[in-house]
């Protein structure tokens, strides 16, 4: 049986980090971003240091959660004896993230918008039967966006009127709002209900990753988003505790996809 040796003379790509344990909290690194051009360059500035670090021999101890990461690499001494095994493969493609549907129905103080079905006619307006939601007017729903949301909405005891659908203009996430609800973050423009505001978290990007190629894949993911929003019109407004919350100003022209 041969035993191959690892030549410490051979060149190696520079690590980002020192010794053999890294350990941080990827949270509040985005606080003191000023738009959401700094944003995307924050986000592939962090991508190409995981990338850099898989590829200095770094490995996850474990998945990632809450951006917790917590890396080790085999020390000189343990490369040359073989004491460690290698890291696992490190595939950098990350399941697909399950859309989470937000319910909305909030009653409004006076002078505040609010949504009239009747005349939305731009927006998908549902109604729930108790078992399931039915469209009863505006613009078709795709069938697995209509039995994902009828999925989610199923235990929670939805009130049995009018709903207006309401898409995301990034990523796949829809809104149902209630027929009378007070409008604090979306507006009725043209007939079709839409977000003014949108969310995007950073502490959470990269959970369930499980190898340092794989959180490098999530954050380029959100930085994608980030880059789409502020070509929908999006404006970063905060940035705080890991969460970045844009808004939209500029009109609508057409329906989200």
């Amino acid at each position: 049986m041969s035993v191959m040796i690892d030549d410490d003379s051979l060149p190696r790509p520079r690590s980002p980090w020192t010794g053999s344990q890294y350990e941080i909290r990827h949270r509040w690194q985005l606080d003191l971003v000023t738009d959401l051009a700094d944003v995307v360059r924050n986000l592939h500035q962090l991508t190409a240091e995981l990338t850099a670090a898989h590829a200095a021999g770094w490995w996850l101890v474990e998945p990632m959660r809450s951006g917790n990461v917590l890396a080790a690499r085999a020390s000189r001494r343990q490369r040359a004896q073989q004491t460690t095994p290698p890291p696992p493969n490190a595939s950098d493609s990350l399941p697909t993230i399950p859309w989470r549907l937000r319910v909305v129905d909030e009653a409004p103080v006076p002078g505040q918008e609010v949504l009239d079905t009747a005349t939305a006619h731009r927006t998908p307006v549902l109604a729930w039967t108790g078992r399931s939601l039915e469209q009863v007017n505006g613009p078709d729903v795709a069938a697995d966006a209509l039995a994902d949301t009828t999925r989610q909405v199923r235990s929670t005891g939805l009130a049995q009127r009018l709903w207006g659908l309401a898409a995301a203009r990034v990523a796949p996430n829809f809104d149902l709002v209630a027929h009378g609800s007070a409008l604090r973050l979306h507006t009725v423009h043209d007939g079709a209900l839409v977000r003014t505001h949108e969310t995007l978290t950073f502490q959470h990007a990269a959970d369930g990753a499980g190898n340092l190629l794989q959180a490098a894949a999530a954050y380029e993911r959100l930085a994608r988003a980030a880059d789409a929003m502020a070509a929908a019109g999006g404006r970063l407004i905060g940035a705080d505790d890991g969460l970045l919350h844009v808004a939209y100003y500029r009109p609508v022209h057409s329906l989200p996809t």
